[in-house]
């Protein structure tokens, strides 16, 4: 008697188990086989030619050999010629990888140096630069009266002696384009000044007191003012005009022609005069004089009498200091005092250095 097995339902379930999980495994040793096979060997060259990435945030090795590779499963051979990743499953936005197992070698060029004999002797060195941080200050000779545009009227408080930060009234308005912001110069004009050695008229001293700035203007002919800077004493009348540029530094330099003169005034009144006093000088743009100009002082001849000869002879003045020159006029200059070695006064030599 023949006995035959019939499968149900139940068996043929556990059948389609047991090979759906051999085919399971078996793809799973196949991608393991072809991982390990693509971990081991090279990495192709990257797309697009890229050989250095920076991760971005959502990045992964296993994504960036996908994208950049063309296959996912190269990641172990990434990770490996980037030795600075110290666990694969962590890198972070800003990583520097390279895409490349080795870098180019460049060629090593070697050059031997060429021994070379540098002189500085033919090579001029930059001018020296005089700074004067009372630019403005200076004053100058002016060949007429200083023209004037207005007058600080009064100040507010009533004050005698005016100084920075004063408030004061000008009868400066709309009639002269005055307008808010404006900045004039505050000055006083002296007497005529007369030369040392000739006695003729050189001009009129102009004393720079001070600067100003309008802070409303009032009506035709007045506003009020700030005094802004004060070089010297104010007082109620003096004289304004619009701002004037005065020199803070000059680049001194020679001078192309002979030029002499005198000292022929001081800003100070004084007698004796030393390093830092401001001079004023009778030659000017027509001697072509410039602001830098250096001038050398030297005190006036004398007479000494000889007994031998029987007669006066004349002893030569000699070097006592330098002036630099500031400012320029038709006739007259404006300079400091930069080098003394004993006390200068009015009317001594000047002669310019060429």
């Amino acid at each position: 008697m023949k006995t035959v097995l019939k499968s149900g339902p139940n068996d043929r379930a556990g059948h389609i188990r047991r090979i759906d999980g051999m085919y399971v495994r078996t793809i799973i040793a196949i991608l393991l086989f072809t991982g390990v096979a693509l971990a081991q060997g090279s990495l192709p060259p990257p797309k697009d030619g890229t050989t250095i990435y920076v991760v971005k945030p959502g990045d992964s090795l296993w994504r960036i050999s996908g994208r950049f590779f063309g296959n996912p499963l190269f990641w172990p051979r990434l990770w490996e010629i980037n030795p600075n990743i110290d666990n694969p499953n962590k890198i972070y936005p800003g990583d520097v990888i390279s895409l490349k197992p080795e870098q180019p070698v460049l060629p090593v060029v070697k050059v031997e140096p060429k021994a070379h004999k540098v002189t500085f002797d033919d090579i001029e060195p930059p001018p020296p630069v005089f700074y004067y941080s009372r630019g403005g200050s200076e004053g100058f000779i002016s060949s007429g009266q200083w023209e004037h545009m207005g007058t600080i009227l009064t100040s507010e408080p009533p004050k005698i002696l005016l100084g920075t930060g004063d408030i004061v009234y000008t009868n400066i308005g709309t009639k002269n384009g005055a307008s808010t912001g404006d900045r004039y110069t505050i000055f006083r004009t002296s007497k005529p000044i007369t030369h040392p050695i000739s006695g003729n008229r050189v001009g009129y001293k102009v004393a720079v007191l001070g600067e100003l700035e309008i802070i409303e203007v009032l009506g035709k002919r007045k506003s009020t003012a700030v005094i802004t800077e004060a070089y010297q004493e104010i007082m109620r009348g003096a004289r304004v005009r619009p701002e004037e540029a005065f020199v803070k530094e000059v680049v001194m330099k020679k001078g192309v022609q002979r030029v002499d003169g005198f000292i022929v005034d001081n800003k100070n009144n004084v007698e004796l005069l030393g390093s830092g006093d401001v001079v004023y000088l009778d030659v000017g743009k027509r001697n072509s004089v410039v602001p830098g100009n250096v001038f050398s002082i030297y005190t006036s001849p004398r007479k000494s009498w000889d007994p031998d000869a029987g007669k006066n002879v004349v002893i030569p003045g000699v070097l006592v200091g330098k002036i630099v020159v500031l400012e320029v006029g038709d006739t007259t200059s404006t300079g400091v005092i930069i080098e003394s070695s004993r006390q200068i006064q009015k009317g001594n030599i000047v002669s310019l250095d060429i």
